[in-house]
């Protein structure tokens, strides 16, 4: 299997057990979750980050 594939399922799984509606158990939100933890092929669930993110500059 794939290892992107891998990463966005793990990341739905993780959806799920937060209880989020099943509307929001997909693809698109489990891509929004890894951006948000600065996930990236290759780089471990330990490594998951909490970067500030602000909406202006």
């Amino acid at each position: 299997m794939n290892e992107k594939i891998r990463y966005i399922q793990s990341a739905i799984h993780i959806l799920k057990s937060l209880g989020m509606p099943s509307a929001q158990q997909n693809e698109r939100s489990a891509l929004c979750l890894l951006a948000l933890l600065n996930m990236a092929p290759g780089k471990r669930w330990s490594d998951a980050e909490n970067p500030l993110i602000g909406i202006t500059p």
